[in-house]
């Protein structure tokens, strides 16, 4: 049977200003053993934005592959950068003014990664659209008859309460891609700081051992992400081996 992918996500290392910055960022990723790497989008530097091809040749230089990319943009553009840079899916978050404008974005995004044969996957968020399983629910409903894939993310949807081996097993057949991170405390999801309360791996409240169960369970095969968002009182580079070190024993 085939088994879970590892991926790290380049967000960690912030607004990258080069290219020669971005290739030790995926050096950096592809030296831990990580099998791809995540991309986010608007922290690229401009030239690989204007030629994402040069992301997957960079890339693939390295051994990696591109899981995935965050759609940064309500534009056609962000599906022809996916495309281009060997993406399978591209991850949506919504921060739009109300639920018909963000089915409206959604169903924009589905049209355009759809017809190059891409997923899209609706990444829930604190202080976004969607914050629960009916909200999802009903933009899933609202995008019919396309498909919307969904983006599971641990610590995100540990901070909006939700129960992630319950969404594992009702989503399961959505599941385009898996976030990992950890979720330092608990607190009013209004008040998350990404910066301070998303942290590696075991250092907080998310089960992780119980999340890989799950995930087996019911016979995931996708790409699991590391996306730590800041490293905390270490460097980038060893956020990520923590984190690669921690994750791979579950796997």
């Amino acid at each position: 049977m085939p088994s879970m992918k590892l991926s790290c996500s380049a967000i960690a290392w912030g607004q990258i200003k080069d290219v020669p910055t971005f290739r030790r960022v995926v050096g950096s990723i592809a030296d831990t053993g990580y099998e791809g790497v995540g991309i986010e989008y608007n922290l690229l530097p401009e030239e690989l934005m204007k030629k994402p091809e040069m992301v997957k040749d960079i890339a693939e230089e390295a051994g990696l592959a591109v899981p995935s990319m965050a759609i940064n943009e309500n534009t056609a553009y962000q599906a022809e950068a996916a495309q281009r840079m060997g993406a399978e899916s591209g991850w949506l978050c919504l921060f739009e003014k109300d639920a018909a404008a963000a089915a409206e974005v959604t169903k924009m995004h589905l049209r355009e990664f759809g017809n190059r044969g891409l997923k899209v996957g609706l990444h829930p968020h604190v202080k976004s659209n969607v914050e629960s399983n009916r909200q999802l629910d009903e933009l899933m409903a609202a995008c019919k008859p396309a498909t919307l894939d969904v983006c599971f993310d641990s610590a995100h949807q540990e901070a909006l309460s939700m129960d992630l081996p319950a969404f594992i097993e009702r989503y399961k057949d959505r599941l385009c891609l898996v976030h990992f991170k950890d979720l330092r405390v608990k607190k009013d999801p209004k008040d998350i700081d990404y910066d301070n309360d998303f942290v590696d791996l075991g250092e907080g409240l998310c089960d992780f051992p119980g999340m890989m169960s799950t995930l087996k369970k019911v016979g995931y095969t996708g790409w699991l992400m590391v996306e730590v968002d800041f490293a905390h009182k270490i460097s980038v580079e060893e956020s990520v081996k923590k984190n690669f070190d921690y994750l791979t024993p579950l796997m």
